[in-house]
């Protein structure tokens, strides 16, 4: 019987390999191809997503001196927040506009920190301790200056982010 049962075993166990070596290429070729469409699918359900340009939407600054910029931005309205994207890194402000008015100067803190997400080992940061500076408001955009410094649980280190800048649109501008 033991004769029997180990040429079994033997045989689905090559079969096995065989049929899983013979598909390894599609399988590399499919995984590319499932990524490239997840890419794909979140940038097609992000709503509202707008492309940065200079004349536009933007955000930038220096994460531990390293010049960072926003590739999109999504719109003040809806998220009360000032949120820049790129490459799977985003700084997101908490922001309410009802509030505002150019010259506001807005702490970091506890209860209204930045979010930091960047493609590192720690990956999820918080920024409460720094500030924004409301430098032009009009019935168009909101333009302001930040920095903070973020901290994370996952790791003793801290992240400084200074220079930083952004535009977005009024929600009630039309602009989004």
């Amino acid at each position: 019987m033991k004769y029997f049962i180990l040429p079994s075993i033997g045989l689905l166990a090559a079969g096995l390999m065989l049929s899983c070596g013979g598909s390894h290429d599609k399988t590399g070729t499919n995984a590319a191809q499932v990524a490239s469409e997840i890419q794909s699918a979140e940038k097609a359900h992000t709503p509202g997503a707008i492309a940065t340009s200079a004349s536009g939407y933007y955000m930038k600054a220096k994460l531990d001196s390293k010049d960072w910029s926003a590739a999109e931005m999504l719109p003040v309205a809806g998220t009360d927040r000032v949120l820049g994207k790129n490459n799977g890194e985003s700084i997101s402000i908490p922001v309410d506009t009802r509030q505002l008015k150019s010259g506001a100067v807005i702490s970091f803190g506890e209860g209204n920190a930045v979010d930091l997400s960047t493609n590192d080992d720690v990956g999820i940061w918080a920024g409460k301790s720094g500030e924004m500076t409301i430098t032009k408001m009009d019935k168009d955009w909101i333009e302001g200056t930040f920095h903070f410094t973020a901290t994370s649980s996952r790791s003793s280190r801290q992240l400084a982010v200074t220079d930083g800048v952004f535009r977005v649109a009024m929600p009630a501008s039309g602009n989004e």
